[in-house]
């Protein structure tokens, strides 16, 4: 069973144009469940049984599942591709329900009484398969499936998996009527675009100035094949989701193209090599993304994260050569930065949105770009007449635009601002790279966990102040205890960790020992006054060692942190050995 509901491309484009009389028609509203809670998942993949049924679909194994609220990306996945999630299906009152989700990563099969009603993609034997497009879910709902458990078996080798966005059972008109509405800003906007490129390509061949008329044919052409794809009729009208991904990454791959050949002419005075370089960048990137995805070096979904990185940077650099000489901008070159800045801002939160650094909401990502293709298409008709007028009143609209910029790119900051130490984030991205290669070249891992004694206490008795000197004064021994290859982080509070690749136990032991001695004999001090020394708990733990299995690394050395406070703190301990003390004690 294929992706979507089966319906003619000619009865859409009938209820597209016919949309205010549909809803009229409508004479009763279904109801519809979200199914946003009450999920429980399962690493791994079921075995079949001789007439296909997956056996976890008739096994009561409670303690195997485990609760979720959304069906999406659960902890401690490590290298895991192989998930089941599982709810019961809503009661309602029903005619043709259907279940909805918004996207998978990346491919499925539903069951239902053991029963498959629904799969997109096609897993091999290993359980495993390939990407083929990031599609919206119709699954049909049989009879009597009402309260009944449905299972989602999923494979995906991408950064996230899981569902994505809406999950919801309703009525099966309902839905469509959803899809359409949904879908018509987008329509709209995709062939508003196109009339503006057929429009620009003209004024190209009857202007001088051909090289600007170009951009704007080509952003409107990149916009069109952006959000056309993106409307979910799309798919109703043509049930091809991997053709739909292609176009609409080749349209989203082509904005930056585009941006800088429009700024390259509005902006020509500026620095020109700046434009020149976010362009051919963009340009390589295209050529080996979309090429080496059609000749199966790499699934095009695999190159969306790299490229939203790189999209972000270029959105930033489009603006550094604007920046100078703000008092020479004309009418036309504040409108293009005002309008370009709102239509990177939703593009920086749709990124947000994509990558789960922000929650789910729908981006108006077509309303954007309609908002600049409006003022590109306009600036460009009479662009010979304009001249330069009203630059104050804009300059504050900049300005904003810059902080907000800035302070975009400091949250996204891998380094802790008061201890000059990475940060936790830094550190999660980096244990995982650190224990992939661990257990590839078979070298050993070790992790520290360490903590402030007392800290709280060290507060409320000398005051915030100097508990962040505190602070960074235990991020200051820390860089002179440790090697160079070694990821010292502030983890959160006053909790440190450090992860030392290539380290024995007995090296990491060391090193933590003399990390504690140095923190035990400082003295601080701060406007004169002298501070009470601190002293630090440490708990270590070593793959291949004391923790097993590498994944285990963390708690084993949390465990050994827990120790040496219940020991008396002002320790070193090893997960499996004994207690490192102060000298003396």
């Amino acid at each position: 069973m294929g992706p979507g509901p089966e319906i003619s491309g000619f009865v859409v484009l009938l209820r597209v144009l016919l949309f205010p009389l549909f809803f009229l028609s409508a004479w009763v509203s279904a109801e519809t469940v979200k199914l946003d809670s009450g999920w429980s998942y399962r690493w791994g993949d079921s075995a079949f049984d001789s007439s296909g049924v997956p056996l976890w679909t008739q096994q009561s194994d409670p303690q195997a599942w485990h609760a979720i609220a959304f069906p999406a990306d659960p902890p401690d996945r490590a290298d895991k591709q192989n998930i089941w999630f599982r709810t019961l299906l809503p009661e309602g009152d029903w005619r043709d329900p259907v279940l909805y989700i918004s996207s998978v990563d990346l491919i499925v099969e539903a069951y239902v009484d053991g029963r498959k009603i629904y799969s997109y993609g096609h897993f091999d034997e290993q359980g495993k398969g390939t990407f083929e497009g990031w599609p919206w879910h119709m699954i049909e709902l049989p009879s009597g499936s009402q309260g009944k458990p449905i299972y989602l078996r999923i494979f995906s080798d991408y950064k996230n998996i899981g569902l994505w966005g809406e999950v919801k059972v309703t009525e099966r008109s309902e839905l469509i009527s959803s899809v359409i509405n949904e879908s018509l800003e987008g329509i709209i906007v995709g062939v508003f675009s196109l009339v503006i490129a057929l429009l620009a390509v003209v004024l190209a061949c009857m202007q001088t100035e051909r090289r600007m008329f170009i951009a704007v044919a080509l952003y409107s052409l990149s916009a069109a094949g952006m959000v056309i794809p993106g409307s979910p009729v799309s798919q109703m009208l043509l049930n091809a989701p991997l053709v739909w991904d292609y176009i609409g990454a080749l349209g989203y791959y082509l904005m930056p193209v585009a941006m800088a050949l429009l700024m390259e002419t509005w902006f020509k005075d500026r620095s020109v090599r700046v434009y020149r370089m976010v362009r051919w960048v963009s340009i390589a990137y295209i050529g080996l993304a979309i090429g080496g995805s059609l000749l199966g070096l790499v699934e095009l979904s695999n190159t969306y994260p790299a490229f939203d990185f790189l999209f972000a940077i270029s959105l930033v650099l489009l603006f550094l050569p604007a920046l100078r000489g703000l008092s020479g901008f004309s009418r036309q070159q504040w409108a293009v930065l005002g309008s370009y800045g709102l239509f990177a801002a939703l593009l920086l939160v749709d990124m947000g949105v994509a990558h789960k650094f922000l929650p789910w909401v729908k981006v108006p990502i077509p309303w954007g770009s309609l908002a600049f293709s409006v003022v590109v298409v306009l600036i460009a008709v009479i662009h010979f007449n304009q001249t330069q007028r009203e630059l104050k009143s804009l300059n504050e609209s900049l300005d904003r635009q810059v902080k907000a910029r800035t302070a975009e790119l400091e949250l996204l900051s891998y380094e802790d601002p008061l201890t000059k130490l990475k940060n936790r984030r830094f550190f999660d991205e980096s244990f995982e790279r650190e224990a992939s290669r661990s257990k590839r070249q078979g070298c050993p891992l070790s992790l520290l966990i360490c903590d402030i004694d007392q800290f709280k206490h060290f507060n409320d008795t000398q005051g915030h102040a100097a508990g962040d000197e505190a602070l960074r004064q235990v991020g200051l021994k820390m860089k002179q205890a440790f090697r160079q290859s070694d990821l010292a982080c502030r983890y959160g509070g006053e909790e440190f960790v450090v992860l030392m690749p290539g380290a024995s136990s007995a090296d990491a032991v060391a090193r933590a020992e003399e990390l504690r001695r140095a923190v035990a004999a400082n003295d601080m001090s701060m406007d004169g006054k002298t501070l009470p020394r601190i002293t630090l708990s440490v708990g270590v733990a070593s793959w291949p060692g004391s923790a097993s299995r590498i994944d285990t690394l963390f708690a084993r050395a949390d465990q050994a942190l827990y120790k040496a406070k219940r020991a008396g703190r002002d320790r070193v301990i090893d997960a499996d050995f004994e207690t490192y003390s102060p000298e003396g004690s």
